[in-house]
């Protein structure tokens, strides 16, 4: 499935990265949506918005793989699932809970995931996140 890989350590340690980088990929997803809306409410352009991330330090895979093509038109159809996404921030959220490590991040944005997938169902995508911060009457 990957380009590389990578040796991460004993057994477990390979789903554990896996989830956090789930985790980092979904907080920024989640960052990038709530910009979009903010900025198109004040007025500026979405595209032009996406462009000045990517061309900037707010620039994070969210911006430039799944804005344009599936938040900005909100087709949300990027093929993977809100389930699986928030299945992998519970992973991620865990691991920090089991071994004791502050996470305060990582558990709001685990229980948002999970009240998106909630109100959306497990058919969703994930890039549907948008429509659920949309929607305050779903938070």
């Amino acid at each position: 499935m990957g380009k590389s890989i990578f040796e991460t350590g004993p057994i477990g340690s390979g789903h554990a990265m896996k989830a956090l980088n789930n985790y980092v990929s979904a907080a920024g997803l989640l960052a990038a949506c709530e910009a979009l809306r903010v900025g198109t409410q004040f007025g500026l352009d979405p595209v032009l918005m996406t462009d000045i991330l990517n061309a900037s330090t707010g620039r994070n895979n969210s911006t430039e793989v799944k804005l344009k093509p599936f938040v900005i038109p909100k087709n949300y159809t990027s093929g993977f699932s809100m389930a699986l996404m928030a299945k992998d921030l519970r992973t991620a959220d865990d691991l920090a809970r089991q071994i004791d490590v502050p996470a305060p991040f990582s558990h709001a944005c685990s229980a948002l995931w999970a009240q998106a997938l909630d109100a959306l169902g497990s058919e969703a995508d994930h890039t549907a996140i948008d429509a659920f911060v949309a929607d305050t009457s779903l938070i």
